[in-house]
C-alpha cells in the first residue's frame, strides 16, 4: 500500500503527464493551404514535397494539407481567405493585390531581374523580405519567403529581338505594370484570364502572351499555334509569395517556426531547380531558330521603359515607394540599372 507521501508524488506526476499530453495536443496544427498551380504541375508536386518535410521536421506537430489552385477560393481572393480564417496559409497570392494595396504589383518586379539569384539576393539582404511583411500584415498574414519559378518566356507568332519588335503585337498581358509595359512599348494589349489565352492565340485575337516558363507554356501547347519564344526570358522572373495567417504563426514554437522557414527556402530552391531543368528539357525539344535570346543591350532598353512604368506605380502608396526605391537600389548595386 502506497504511503500519503508516495501517493502525493504519483498524483502530481500523473497530473504533469496529462498536462503535457493536453499540452502536446494543442500544440499539434494542421493548416489548410492553398497554391497557385493545379496538381499535376512540377510547382505543384514541390509544394507537397515542401508540407512533407515540415512534417517530418516537426516530428508531425505541423501537418499542412497542400491544395491545388481555387479548392477553396480563387487565387485572387487567397489573401482575404487567410485573413476571414478560410485558409491558414498561401502560396501565390501578391500578384493579384495591386489594386488594394500598389506595394503588392513590385513582387514581381517586371523586367527587371534576369537571374534567379539576384532576386533572391534582394529578398535576403536587400530588405525584400522586411518589406513584404509590411505588405503581407495589411492581411493580417506573415510572409515567409519567396517560392522561385523561373524566368517567364513569352510565346509569339512572330519572332521578337529587341523592344522595336513589340510594336503593333497583339498581345495578352496581366493587368497592372506588366500591361503598362507593353502598351508603353507599342503592343495592342488585352487583358484576359490565363484560361482564354490559347483560344485566343488560335483565332488570331493575340498574336503573342505573357504567361509562364518555356515548359509550362509549351506543355499548354501554345507553341503549335505561336512557335517563337523568347528564352532565356526577359519581362518576369516568376515567384510565389508564401504567407501564413499570423494567429497559426504566433501559435507556433520558436523551433517549429525555424524549421518551417528552413523548409521554404528548401523548398524555394528545389521549386527553381525542377522548373529550370524542365525548361531545358523543352528547349532540347524546339528548333534552335524558334528560341530568341535577347543580348545585355536589349535587356538594358526593356528595363529602361520599365523603369518609367515602376516610378509611377511607386507613387500610388508609401509603401509602394518604399519598394519601388529598394529594388532600384539593389538593381543599381549590381549594375543591372
Amino acid at each position: 500500500m502506497l504511503g500519503k507521501r508516495t501517493a502525493a508524488h504519483v498524483a502530481a506526476a500523473a497530473i504533469a503527464i496529462g498536462l503535457a499530453m493536453t499540452s502536446g495536443a494543442q500544440a499539434q496544427q494542421k493548416w489548410k493551404a492553398q497554391s497557385l498551380y493545379g496538381p499535376n504541375t512540377v510547382v505543384h508536386k514541390e509544394f507537397e514535397k515542401f508540407a512533407e518535410r515540415v512534417k517530418v521536421a516537426t516530428k508531425g506537430a505541423l501537418q499542412i494539407e497542400a491544395l491545388p489552385v481555387a479548392t477553396i477560393v480563387p487565387q485572387a481572393e487567397a489573401l482575404d481567405a487567410i485573413k476571414a480564417g478560410l485558409l491558414d496559409a498561401a502560396a501565390g497570392t501578391m500578384a493579384y493585390q495591386g489594386g488594394k494595396e500598389a506595394a503588392a504589383a513590385f513582387w514581381d518586379l517586371a523586367a527587371g531581374y534576369d537571374n534567379p539569384l539576384h532576386l533572391l539576393m534582394w529578398y535576403r539582404i536587400g530588405g525584400g523580405n522586411e518589406i513584404m511583411n509590411k505588405v503581407a500584415a495589411k492581411w493580417d498574414a506573415v510572409f515567409l519567403g519567396p517560392v522561385i519559378l523561373g524566368l517567364e518566356s513569352i510565346p509569339s507568332k512572330k519572332p521578337i529581338r529587341s523592344i522595336e519588335d513589340f510594336k503593333g503585337v497583339k498581345m495578352r498581358s496581366p493587368d497592372g505594370i506588366p500591361a503598362e509595359i507593353f502598351a508603353k512599348l507599342g503592343a495592342s494589349v488585352s487583358v484576359m484570364p490565363g484560361t482564354e489565352v490559347y483560344t485566343a492565340l488560335d483565332t488570331g485575337k493575340i498574336e503573342a502572351t505573357d504567361w509562364g516558363t518555356l515548359s509550362v507554356n509549351d506543355e499548354a501547347g501554345y507553341n503549335r499555334i505561336a512557335p517563337y519564344a523568347i528564352y532565356p526570358g526577359i519581362h518576369s522572373l516568376n515567384a510565389m509569395d508564401f504567407v501564413i495567417r499570423r494567429s497559426k504563426w504566433n501559435a507556433l514554437s520558436a523551433e517549429h517556426k525555424a524549421a518551417v522557414t528552413s523548409a521554404v527556402d528548401e523548398w524555394s530552391l528545389a521549386t527553381w531547380m525542377s522548373q529550370e531543368h524542365a525548361d531545358r528539357l523543352a528547349a532540347a525539344k524546339r528548333k534552335p531558330e524558334t528560341l530568341i535570346t535577347w543580348g545585355e543591350k536589349e535587356k538594358a532598353d526593356l528595363r529602361k521603359v520599365a523603369r518609367g512604368v515602376w516610378e509611377s506605380w511607386s507613387k500610388k502608396s508609401p509603401l509602394a515607394t518604399e519598394i519601388y526605391q529598394s529594388q532600384v537600389k539593389f538593381l543599381e548595386s549590381i549594375g543591372k540599372l
